[in-house]
């Protein structure tokens, strides 16, 4: 029963997130088409553009915080879909951190897609002319986003070891004793009727604290 209800959610999980993902994409071309309308109008038009603009750019940034509310939404019922969701491909799962992308990956894309552009857009940046995209950066927007990747590492690293000590606890006693039960069984048929007539409620006694654990770190890895 609890193996047909845990499937019923990561597949109730996953059509939300195909659905959310045609939506993102829908959304991402809206963004773009707004920030090129910008680039290109009259500067007598650009309050209106910016205004469409961050309508947009608002639109996309709570489109992602509806992902994460349910993520988490999911997660308080059933965290371990969640660290090893089904419909990821191999390549995805080799790159996952606590069953999502890690956050400071977003600095190294920022970093390597301002790089790109400040290259291609060097000549007009040294004639005093705008880039209309990263290159524009300034310095104090370079420092703001120093800062935040730092204050996202440190907050990383502590959710890694929290991660960290959730996973030492599959060597804890309750798991130790109830392996030692299950490998006892398979020597001895007289304690595996002992294991069968109580086994599901010591593996789930066992598991439930391991299962509340692995929540509160998806929680704050949000």
């Amino acid at each position: 029963m609890a193996q047909v209800l845990t499937e019923e959610r990561t597949n109730t999980f996953h059509s939300f997130f195909e659905s959310w993902l045609v939506e993102q994409d829908h959304y991402l071309e809206e963004l773009v088409s707004a920030s090129k309308r910008r680039r290109v109008h009259h500067p007598s038009a650009a309050d209106d553009d910016d205004t469409v603009l961050r309508q947009k750019i608002a639109r996309v940034i709570d489109h992602y915080e509806q992902y994460y509310r349910a993520k988490s939404t999911c997660a308080k019922t059933d965290a371990l879909p969640m660290f090893n969701p089904p419909w990821r491909s191999s390549l995805e799962d080799a790159f996952l951190w606590i069953g999502g992308w890690r956050p400071t990956m977003a600095f190294h894309l920022l970093y390597s897609k301002s790089g790109l552009q400040l290259q291609d857009k060097l000549a007009d940046l040294l004639q005093g002319l705008a880039a209309g995209d990263l290159a524009d950066l300034s310095p104090a927007q370079v420092n703001q986003i120093n800062d935040l990747q730092r204050a996202t590492v440190r907050e990383e690293k502590e959710i890694s070891e929290k991660l960290a000590k959730q996973q030492e606890k599959v060597a804890d006693t309750s798991m130790v004793e109830l392996s030692n039960a299950v490998t006892e069984a398979m020597r001895n048929p007289a304690a595996a009727a002992a294991v069968d007539d109580g086994g599901d409620g010591r593996v789930a006694a066992a598991l439930a604290p391991k299962e509340v654990g692995l929540a509160e770190v998806l929680q704050k890895g949000r």
